[in-house]
């Protein structure tokens, strides 16, 4: 009997100890206090804009409300080619947005911006799609710090 009361004793004061010791501050989540609401269109890419977008004003305070929208297009085209067997590739991503103070409905500051990547031949249909579908979403996280930067400038 005192066996089992020791074994019981210990393995409630291990568990007490293991849970005690977790970061429970890790664990909360705080609302996100943002002054800029972001509005995207509903596709992949655009979809993918609008949570880089909020990820990145997420902590922005200031004394107004404002509404970003933005948009993102992508534009492929050939640059070079060797003898007609292998072509080197540019994709160009453009965003479109508008910032708008949310009580007065006036533009704030409107603008677009263009990056653009190089990216050689891959013989495989599989491997050009995944490469494609990459630079996509680098020029998002791309093209999104650059809106971000330019809206921080303007706002502070």
């Amino acid at each position: 009997m005192t066996k089992i009361l020791e074994k019981l004793i210990i393995i409630l004061s291990l568990f007490y100890f293991v849970n005690n010791c977790s970061n429970s501050e890790s664990q909360k989540i705080t609302p996100s206090y943002s002054s800029i609401n972001v509005d995207t269109p509903r596709d992949r890419y655009n979809s993918l804009l609008g949570y880089e977008l909020q990820k990145l004003t997420k902590n922005t305070i200031h004394n107004e409300k404002y509404n970003l929208s933005a948009s993102i297009k992508y534009n492929s085209q050939n640059v070079l080619n060797v003898r007609g067997l292998d072509s080197l590739n540019e994709i160009e991503g453009s965003i479109s947005y508008k910032l708008i103070n949310s009580k007065s409905k006036k533009l704030i500051k409107q603008g677009k911006v263009i990056k653009r990547i190089n990216h050689g031949s891959i013989s495989s249909l599989y491997g050009k799609n995944q490469n494609l579908n990459h630079m996509k979403e680098r020029l998002v996280k791309s093209l999104s710090k650059s809106i971000y930067n330019q809206i921080k400038l303007y706002l502070n």
